[in-house]
This record gives C-alpha cells, sequence and structure tokens, in this order.
C-alpha cells in the first residue's frame, strides 16, 4: 500500500508555524493594514420596506449608456438634456485625441400620438434586456448550442438494462470513473502533490504577508496552512497504515481552527449573519438552479436505481398498502401506523394516486426531499447570508447521502423535512414573536416526533433553542412562557403515541448490554466510532453503503472548519442552532446505543452541510479580505469550478459506488419476476425449501405487491403459493384451476443446491416447450395450458410396504410402469446411525437449515448459551467397546467443545483448530466400555468463555457401533442380485418377492415405463421407493 510520504506536510507546517510567529510579531510591533491594503467592504443595504413602485436594479448593467444619437423626449440631445446622464469615454486619452465636430441641427417628425402597442411593448422590453444584457444572452446563446451539437453528436448509448453490478460501462454517469480512476490509481502522487501544492501556497501568502507587515495576510495564510492541513489529515485516514497520522493530524487542524476563530470572531461573525443580497431575478435563477438539481438527482432513473429493495423498506411500504389500501388488519403494521403515523399518512396519497407499487413509495419520499431543500433555503435566507444560504443548499441538494437515502422508502428516509421545517417556521416565529407561529412550529415538531424514533433529538435541541432565544431576546416571563407553551404544547398531544414506542425501542437497542462495566473506555469507544464513520468508513446500513466516509471527503476538512468557526461565531443564530442539531443528533444517540449508522444522523445531515458550507464561505470571505477584491474574478472562477464538479462526482459515486447489497437485489428480482407473471390465467409457484430461510418463502409482501399492479387485491392468495421442492413436479397440475403455469426457481441459495438443479432438469424433460427466463438469483420457468396439458413424463411417486419376509406391495401415485424391480443390500457392518434432528430435542437446542449447507437428512441441530444436554439411547448386543462419531461444524475457535458422556465416562469433540472451521467434519471419540443391553447417554456443551464470545456448534449427525474398523464414509452394504417384474399392459400396483438368507438387509423398487416416461420428484427415472431396513432372524 502506498504511503503519503511525511515529508509533503512540511510546507503546511512551516505556514503555520511561521503565521504565528508572525501574529506575535504583528502584535509587539502594532503591525496594520493600510487602507490601501484592505478591500472595501461595503456594508450591506438596510432591507427596504416593501412597495407597490419597482425597485432599481442594483446590479451595474441596470443602466447601459445612452447613445448619443438617441434624443430625448423633448427633442434635446442627451448631451444638453437637463436629466441625461453623462457617459465617460472608454478610454480618455483617445476621445482627447478626435477631432471636434460641430454640432449639427437634428430634424425630427413628430406624430399624433396612438394608442400603445402591446405586443411593440413587449417587442421594447425584449430589445432592452438583450442590450442590457449582450454578454449573458450571447454566453447562454453558446452554451444552448454547444448542448444542442453535443446531443445530436453524441454516440449511441450502451442498450438493454444498466448493469446490476457498480462501476460498469452502461451505469448512470460511469464517464467520469476515468478521473476517479485516476485518483485510486495514483493516490499517493496525488495526495503528495496537493499537500505540497496547499502547503506552499500557504506558505507563500504568509511570506507575502510579513513583506507586507499585513495582519490580515498573515491570518489567511495561517487558515491556509491549517486546511492544507487538514487536507493531509484526510488523505491520510483513507490508509489503514496512516489513520494515526491522520487523527494527529485532524487535531492539530481542529485546534488551530479553534485558536483562528477566537481570533477572528468578529469576521467570522459578520462573514455568517450578514445579509448580502443578490439581485432578485440572480437568486430566482440561482435557487431554481438548486432545486432542479436537487430534483434531478433524486429522480432521475428513480424506477431502476437502487434496483435494491431494502428489507426495512419492504416491510413498511407493505404495510402502508396493507392498511391504507387493502385495509387488512396486520399487528405489526397497526403498532407502526398507531405510534408514528406520519409516513403513512404521507405515502398512501401516492398509492392512491399512482397505484401500489415500490416505486410510488420512492416517488413520494423523493418528492418531500425536494421539497426540503427549497425549505432548507427558505430557512437558511432568514438566518445567513444569501450566498452562504445558497452554497450550504447547493451542498445539501448534492449530498451523496441525502441522494441515496431520499431514493429508498424507509420510513428512516421521511423524516429529512421535518427538523428543516421545524427551523424555518421557528426563525419566522422568533422574528414576529407571535404564540400563533411558535404553535405552527410546534406542530412541525410534533410531526417529526410521530415520523420515526431517529428525529425524537429534535425535541432536545428545539429546547435548547428556544430557551436560548428567550435569554437572548430577553422576553418577559409571561411573553416567553406563552411562546413555549405554544410551541411544545403539539408534541405533549403526541406524547401519549410516543411513550409506549419508546418503550419498545429501548429494549430493542438494550442499553444495559453495551458494556458499560468498562466505563470511560466503552464510552470512547463509542465516540470513536461515530468520528470514524464521518470521517474513515461508513457502517452498514439501511439508507446508504458505500468505502468511505458519509459524506464527499473533500468537504470534511471544511466540515471541520466549520464546526470551529461556528463554535468562535456561536452568539449568533445560525451557528447556534446548527450546532444543536448537529451535535445533539450525531453524538448523544448514536453513543448510547452504539449505533454509529447514516440512519441515526439523517435528520441532521442538512446541518452537517450548513457546517461545511459556513467553512467554505468564511474561507472565501477570508481569502478575499486578504488578497483584494481584484482577485474575485479569479476566487469565484475556482468557487464556481469546484460546486460544478463536487455533484459530478457525488452523482458518479452514488450510481457505481454506493452498494445495493445482493439480498436486495435478490428481493427486487423476485418481486419483478412476480409482477410480470401475474394473470388472471396464470398461476405462480414459488419452489422452496419448507421453513428454509430463503426469498421464495420469506418475501411475500414484495412479491404481492408488485402483483398488485396486475391483479386485485383479493384474488392474490389464490394467484400464488409456496410448494415444496419435492411437491412441484408431482402436483403442478392440481395445484390450481388457472389453465397456466409459472414456477420461479431460486438459484442462488445453497442449501439443497442438488435439489434445486435437479428440479430445473425435470422441469426441462418434462415440459421442453416452456419459456425460461434467467435472472441473476432467479429462474422463471412459463408453462402454458397446452405444455401444461400434455407432459413428455408423468411425475410419480412408489410406496412400498412389507407384506412378509420377502413379499413387498407396491403402488405408483399416478401413471403406469411396464417394469418394476426390487433392490436390496445386505448389511456388512452392524451400526447404530442417527440424524441429529430426529434426537429428542433438549432446552435451548434449535432445529435449523440455514448457516450451513451441506448438511444431511432434515437439517440439524444447533445449540445455544447455557443449552441443556441431549439424551441418546442404544442398546449393545454384546458388552465391549462402543465408538461414537459426531458430523459437526464450527465457525471459531474457543475453548468450550462439544462433550459426549456414557457411563460417567466424559470425552470431548469439536475442539477445532482455526484449519477446521467452517465445514463440516467426521470425528470419532471412545472407546467407551458398555455392558450389553440397552444404554443411555447425552451430548452437552459447558461454555468456558465470555458469554457475549458464544457462537453455536453444529451436530448433523451421529454414529455408535463397536466395530473399531467403521468409517462413516465407506460403503456399510453389499448388493444383492435384483428381482424384476415386466407388464405389456402397464400396472400402477403389484406385489414382488424374495428369499434371504438371516441377516440385516435394506430393499426398495424401482418402476419405469417406455410409452410415458415415469420420473420422481425430480425428473430422475426410474421412480425409486423409500428404503425398508429389516432384520431376517436364523
Amino acid at each position: 500500500m502506498d504511503l503519503i510520504p511525511l515529508w509533503t506536510l512540511a510546507p503546511a507546517v512551516a505556514a503555520i508555524a511561521l503565521a504565528f510567529v508572525l501574529m506575535f510579531m504583528a502584535k509587539r510591533r502594532g503591525w496594520a493594514d493600510s487602507a490601501s491594503e484592505s478591500p472595501a467592504e461595503s456594508a450591506p443595504a438596510a432591507p427596504e420596506p416593501e412597495s407597490s413602485s419597482p425597485k432599481p436594479d442594483p446590479s451595474p448593467e441596470a443602466a447601459p449608456p445612452t447613445p448619443a444619437a438617441e434624443t430625448s423626449p423633448s427633442g434635446s440631445s442627451p448631451a444638453t438634456s437637463p436629466t441625461a446622464k453623462t457617459t465617460e469615454p472608454a478610454d480618455s486619452s483617445k476621445a482627447a485625441a478626435l477631432p471636434s465636430v460641430a454640432p449639427h441641427k437634428v430634424f425630427t417628425f413628430h406624430r399624433s400620438p396612438s394608442p400603445p402597442d402591446e405586443d411593440n411593448e413587449a417587442a421594447k422590453k425584449i430589445r432592452k434586456f438583450i442590450s442590457e444584457r449582450r454578454w449573458e444572452v450571447t454566453l447562454g446563446a453558446v452554451a444552448i448550442f454547444i448542448i444542442w451539437f453535443a446531443w445530436l453528436s453524441s454516440p449511441a448509448q450502451i442498450k438493454g438494462a444498466a448493469p446490476g453490478l457498480p462501476d460498469q460501462p452502461g451505469r448512470p454517469f460511469y464517464f467520469i470513473h476515468w478521473q476517479r480512476n485516476h485518483l485510486v490509481l495514483f493516490f499517493e502522487q496525488t495526495a503528495s502533490t496537493v499537500n505540497v501544492v496547499g502547503g506552499l501556497a500557504a506558505l507563500g501568502l504568509t511570506i507575502l504577508a510579513a513583506v507586507k507587515k499585513s495582519p490580515r495576510k498573515i491570518q489567511a495564510g495561517l487558515l491556509w496552512g491549517l486546511l492544507s492541513l487538514a487536507g493531509a489529515a484526510q488523505w491520510a485516514l483513507a490508509r489503514d497504515d496512516q489513520r494515526a497520522l491522520g487523527a494527529g493530524l485532524y487535531l492539530m487542524a481542529g485546534a488551530g481552527f479553534f485558536v483562528w476563530g477566537l481570533l477572528n470572531r468578529e469576521n467570522a461573525q459578520k462573514d455568517i449573519s450578514e445579509p448580502r443580497p443578490l439581485p432578485r431575478h440572480v437568486e430566482i435563477a440561482l435557487v431554481a438552479g438548486v432545486i432542479a438539481f436537487a430534483a434531478f438527482a433524486r429522480f432521475y432513473q428513480l424506477d431502476s436505481f437502487p434496483y435494491g429493495i431494502e428489507g426495512d423498506e419492504a416491510k413498511w411500504t407493505a404495510e402502508v398498502v396493507w392498511l391504507g389500501l387493502r385495509g387488512e388488519p396486520d399487528i405489526s403494521a397497526l403498532y407502526h401506523r398507531d405510534a408514528l403515523p406520519v409516513s403513512f399518512y404521507m405515502q398512501t396519497l401516492f398509492h392512491r394516486i399512482m397505484g401500489p407499487s415500490l416505486y410510488a413509495a420512492r416517488f413520494e419520499v423523493a418528492l418531500f426531499s425536494v421539497i426540503a431543500a427549497l425549505v432548507l433555503y427558505m430557512y437558511l435566507r432568514q438566518v445567513a447570508a444569501m450566498p452562504l444560504a445558497l452554497l450550504a443548499s447547493w451542498l445539501a441538494a448534492a449530498s451523496i447521502f441525502d441522494i441515496s437515502a431520499s431514493r429508498l422508502a424507509n420510513v428512516e428516509s421521511h423524516v429529512k423535512l421535518w427538523p428543516i421545517l421545524t427551523f424555518a417556521i421557528l426563525a419566522f416565529a422568533i422574528k414576529i414573536r407571535h404564540w400563533a407561529a411558535f404553535a405552527v412550529a410546534g406542530i412541525a415538531l410534533a410531526l417529526g416526533l410521530l415520523t420515526y424514533d431517529t428525529v425524537w433529538p429534535l425535541g432536545l435541541a428545539a429546547l435548547v433553542i428556544v430557551a436560548a432565544e428567550f435569554l437572548r431576546k430577553k422576553e418577559t416571563p409571561a411573553d416567553a412562557l406563552r411562546n413555549a407553551a405554544a410551541f411544545f404544547a403539539p408534541a405533549l398531544l403526541a406524547l401519549p403515541f410516543l411513550v409506549p414506542y419508546i418503550a419498545g425501542r429501548m429494549s430493542y437497542y438494550d442499553l444495559g448490554a453495551k458494556g458499560w462495566e468498562s466505563g470511560a473506555f466503552t464510552l470512547w469507544f463509542h465516540f470513536r466510532e461515530v468520528i470514524a464513520s464521518w470521517y474513515v468508513h461508513t457502517y452498514d446500513d439501511f439508507l446508504y453503503n458505500r468505502s468511505g466516509p458519509l459524506l464527499n471527503a473533500f468537504l470534511l476538512p471544511w466540515l471541520t472548519f466549520g464546526i470551529a468557526a461556528s463554535i468562535a461565531a456561536w452568539k449568533r443564530r445560525l451557528p447556534f442552532w446548527t450546532l444543536c442539531w448537529f451535535l445533539l443528533f450525531v453524538f448523544p444517540v448514536p453513543i448510547a446505543t452504539h449505533s454509529p449508522f447514516g440512519r441515526l444522523y439523517y435528520p441532521a445531515l442538512p446541518a452537517a452541510y450548513i457546517l461545511s458550507g459556513i467553512g467554505l464561505y468564511v474561507f472565501g470571505r477570508e481569502t478575499l479580505r486578504a488578497v483584494g477584491n481584484a482577485y474575485k474574478p479569479i476566487l469565484l472562477a475556482a468557487g464556481m469550478a469546484v460546486l460544478a464538479w463536487l455533484p459530478m462526482f457525488n452523482l458518479y459515486i452514488y450510481f457505481n459506488e454506493v452498494i445495493d447489497f445482493d439480498n436486495r437485489q435478490m428481493r427486487r428480482e423476485l418481486a419483478e419476476f412476480a409482477g410480470d407473471a401475474a394473470d388472471p390465467d396464470n398461476f405462480i409457484v414459488l419452489a422452496a425449501v419448507p421453513e428454509g430461510d430463503e426469498a421464495l418463502n420469506n418475501e411475500y409482501q414484495m412479491i404481492e405487491l408488485f402483483m398488485l399492479e396486475k391483479l386485485p387485491a383479493e384474488s392474490l392468495k389464490e394467484a400464488y403459493r409456496t410448494v415444496a421442492l419435492e411437491k412441484v413436479l408431482p402436483e403442478i397440475h392440481s395445484l390450481s384451476p388457472r389453465m397456466n403455469r409459472t414456477v420461479l426457481l431460486d438459484t442462488a441459495t445453497p442449501d439443497e443446491r442438488i435439489k434445486r438443479d435437479a428440479l430445473a432438469d425435470g422441469l426441462r424433460r418434462c415440459y421442453p416447450k416452456a419459456e425460461w427466463s434467467e435472472g441473476r438469483f432467479f429462474t422463471r420457468v412459463d408453462i402454458d395450458a397446452e405444455s401444461l396439458a400434455n407432459p413428455d413424463c408423468v411425475s410419480a411417486s412408489i410406496s412400498l410396504e412389507q407384506q412378509s419376509s420377502g413379499a413387498f406391495a407396491w403402488s405408483l401415485s399416478q401413471g403406469k410402469a411396464d417394469n418394476v424391480s426390487l433392490q436390496c443390500d445386505r448389511l456388512l457392518r452392524e451400526r447404530n446411525w442417527m440424524e441429529a434432528e430426529t434426537l429428542p430435542i433438549a432446552a435451548g437446542w434449535q432445529i435449523e437449515t440455514s448457516f450451513a449447507s451441506g448438511w444431511n437428512g432434515g437439517g440439524f441441530i444447533m445449540d445455544n448459551y447455557g443449552s441443556a444436554p441431549i439424551a441418546v439411547s442404544g442398546d449393545n448386543a454384546e458388552p465391549g467397546a462402543l465408538y461414537f462419531w459426531a458430523r459437526s461444524y464450527k465457525r471459531v475457535v474457543d475453548h468450550s467443545p462439544m462433550e459426549f458422556s456414557i457411563n460417567g465416562e466424559t470425552r470431548i469433540f469439536a475442539n477445532t483448530d482455526i484449519n477446521g472451521l467452517d465445514q463440516w467434519r467426521w470425528e470419532r471419540v471412545g472407546p467407551f466400555a458398555v455392558p450389553a443391553g440397552e444404554f443411555n447417554a447425552s451430548i452437552n456443551r459447558d461454555f468456558n468463555d465470555d458469554a457475549p464470545e458464544f457462537m453455536a456448534i453444529f451436530i448433523d449427525s451421529i454414529v455408535l457401533t463397536q466395530d473399531p474398523d467403521f468409517e462413516p464414509t465407506d460403503e456399510p452394504y453389499e448388493p444383492l442380485a435384483a428381482i424384476s417384474q415386466s407388464f405389456a399392459d402397464g400396472r400402477s400396483k403389484g406385489v414382488i418377492a424374495n428369499r434371504f438368507e438371516p441377516g440385516t438387509y435394506r430393499c426398495h423398487v424401482e418402476a419405469s415405463s417406455r410409452n410415458l416416461p415415469l420420473v420422481d420428484a425430480f425428473g430422475a427415472s426410474p421412480v425409486k421407493s423409500v428404503i425398508i431396513e429389516f432384520a431376517i432372524a436364523p
């Protein structure tokens, strides 16, 4: 792994050290900036009262020079008109060199006035606008031409659906992967270059400050150096071997930011809070651009991205549809609807308008996210400088995290609007000081609390903010109490709904089991993971998953500086509110519950972008003060380039790097297959392992939701069924009176893989004309009515019953056989073979089919912490040594093996080292001295390690034998000659016999047919019966 050289930090460290030395010298020697070196800070104009008269356009282009050839309305030339404006020549030296021209008489023709022509007036306004904004119009026309030309000349798009795997050709914004790959392939070189260039720029500015003896430039140089150091820290955090270095550099930079903020508190407060209004038409255009981008990022290919369906998203959406549209009682849905009703009401209307579907749910979340983006700007417009409001809104609109969360229909995704709306209305209420406005803000607060538990810290943040504002405004106790009562009354009214749910969530988070007995160490560990989730990597979450921090890493140094600047300017409303918003959501609950997950941070995500915007904006203002207004165009151009590329990179990261887990894609593919197959004449068969932990058993909610797009709700239960693998072929005709069949096969789940593949082969054999559609995880088999009525084979089962020592009765479930044979084997070695799931299950044990594959019989057993012993019994034909064989599966190395005990003697097994983990292993223990006759034994496990480290052991099969040479993998039987019967007319039942010598035997019968082939449940021929074991006495 490439490491970032430490020498690249030298310029930034030198700049910081030199800046502190120069600050000390400046204070000792009384350095000051001269008026010529200090760019004029024009005070913002005071807000004008609203009036009906039009306001003058403050832009310099609003008053263009009047052409000399035009005349005033009175007939005099502009030069002689008393109200005309004098226009200075662009170059006075050239104007002086021009020859003087004698005045001449201008003849004018006066016409009688005519009524104004509205079309002419509109044309005049258009010509005036083009005249005044000719360069802007020209630039816009050129941009439109370039876009039009690029659209005509663009290459053909890659055909077909976008690849399911990320970072593949055909994915949206894949064209940026070249730049992204450059950062990955040349990480060390890029980081080193950025560190050196940033540090040298800071050092150069600081040296210039020393030459100019300018305190303002010194402060700017210090800020540049600190930001360069913070940037180097972020580069270092991306490498495992340099995480400690990155953390140390960030601590140094953070301390420096804090000192800088204290030294520049006045400027920071002024930059953040002073209104710097832009012309109204510019503001409208910029806000429209922000909202347009927010809408694009959230709606673009919403039907395809994300493809996968998150589990909580599936559950919550289905509950909304079940209650809101189908009116079906569901305990879980009723519990959630009654305690947290807001998301149900937000979503139900969209299902009614657009039809019940996942897309309708996601569309609703995306729409409310765009509305929240507009409300965020309206809030910031009240409490921040307009450029800062636009900057923070733009950053939030382009957020990777927010784009991801806003394209999912989780309940956690519904929370974005309410904190923003609460603060926006609260800011307005504080401005007008009317209790009714406080009440409306309180309603927004209550709606947020009733949306989901991740919003609950908003109540504490609102309490702190309201109390601080009342103290700041020096409200009378009566006014403060009245407004506070109006604000918190809606939340108090909602409290009875919340209390039962809060109690339930406390047991869910299990706060007492978070390791608090370790005290401060646990607190520090949880705090460190929260910081890591923001600066290093995300933890797997419902809303957002990628190999990187929560925000674009570029913004994290600015976020750090924004926090420090806000602390310095905490007396102003925006910094104080934003810090309360951010800190009270990000730290207390995630630390207390040990849940450093994005879904808990999501309600405070806008605050993170406000803080990042503060960092960027204060840095820009400080830089402009240091270098002067002459460099403003360069700074604006650089800033616009960054703000243009940042969203592009974010879109690339979302569409190409955000992880769409396989289980989510599996859920979507299954639901789409079922939805496409839904038809009144079709019956859908879900071929699954009964009780198996697989999508075909578990995802009924999404299956039915997608089927609702084609079928009425009342017919869903008759439209599909989950059928055991071994019953699909034999019962496919009788499952439903509907004419057609669709069989959905799981091609990805490893459990019972042989049976699943065999069933697929059987369907191909019996229904060769069926249509097959293959996906990544499932295969859809469509069988029409004709193929269903005329199969190429008959799937049957054959029963076998022993009537006497040598006679066996057989019977076919369907079809006729023209040949039947009896196959028997004689046991060579005596042993007692038992499948573990057939043993009497003791307390704490459970039968399982998941977590491991390759088990025998019907599954395996696993223990739990504190499980009771399992009883095992047997019968010894004669006294002597007894051996115990066990097939077990262990996943971790520990000091707690299994124990087998008999007659007071105990031996251990499943004491596996690291090389034997995660696989089934046969193991023999013994011998045990056992008398003849019946005996009792037990299997037990005493867990000797710490309880939190417990990991279950699986047991599949056990064998008891007195044969020291027995091996469970050897064949213990020898075959006998088969007895066959043939029938010219075909038969469905009969009797077949054989003669047996004394011994132990096992027999089964096989049946076949040449006319219409007989196959078993998985398409194999001949059909075989179950095996019968019996003994013939001497």
